[in-house]
């Protein structure tokens, strides 16, 4: 399996359907195939906020979910699939000739995912000026430092709403101020209070697969 790879996915659906996508860090390169029509291939963008999309009746989607911060030489990979139209898994095969993470992106992510309180105490950790990881995270994926470290926080505490106490137990155990600052939160990544998002499976289900924090 490639480097560049987190994941591989597919679905199923004999019915149309609106479909929320929750950010979660990652781009895919996703396969599409509406029956009659031939598979057609395009690059999921890094959402910022909940996305609704529809899906047509009889469509099969496959996907392979890239790690955070990898590049994709988008508009070769398209020209690859058109001449040659490829199934998943041969995209799988070459997806080196068209990926890239830089190890110093993947260690900088990793750090602002992991038990940092600041975009500071990674900085830190990295040893490298606040500015500096400013840059070299903002160069690479066009997102700022505050943006990684706020969505693996709001991640992370969205996962573990089955497994706390309290939502001021989650508050305080992922950094937030208070229990109103992590509802905002809530809202602003995934469009929904915490309590909102255990009355829907299907959100919780997909925030279990795998993304970013």
């Amino acid at each position: 399996m490639s480097n560049n790879l987190l994941a591989t996915w597919s679905s199923n659906h004999d019915e149309g359907l609106f479909s929320t996508v929750l950010p979660d860090g990652c781009r895919d390169i996703i396969l599409k195939t509406t029956e009659p029509e031939k598979p057609i291939c395009f690059v999921s963008p890094l959402f910022d906020t909940p996305e609704t999309v529809y899906v047509e009746v009889n469509t099969r989607f496959q996907g392979l979910r890239l790690k955070p911060g990898v590049e994709v030489k988008e508009n070769d990979l398209l020209d690859y699939f058109h001449s040659k139209d490829v199934a998943a898994s041969e995209l799988e095969e070459v997806l080196d000739d068209f990926t890239s993470l830089s190890p110093a992106i993947d260690e900088a992510l990793a750090c602002l995912a992991s038990d940092v309180d600041s975009v500071k105490q990674a900085s830190g950790r990295l040893g490298v000026s606040t500015r500096t990881l400013q840059r070299l995270i903002l160069n690479k994926t066009q997102r700022t430092p505050g943006y990684w470290f706020q969505l693996a926080r709001i991640r992370k505490a969205a996962k573990s709403l089955h497994s706390a106490e309290n939502l001021s137990c989650i508050a305080d155990m992922h950094g937030f101020s208070d229990q109103s600052h992590m509802n905002r939160e809530f809202q602003r990544w995934l469009n929904a209070t915490p309590t909102q998002l255990l009355n829907t499976p299907e959100l919780i289900e997909q925030l279990k697969g795998k993304g970013y924090g």
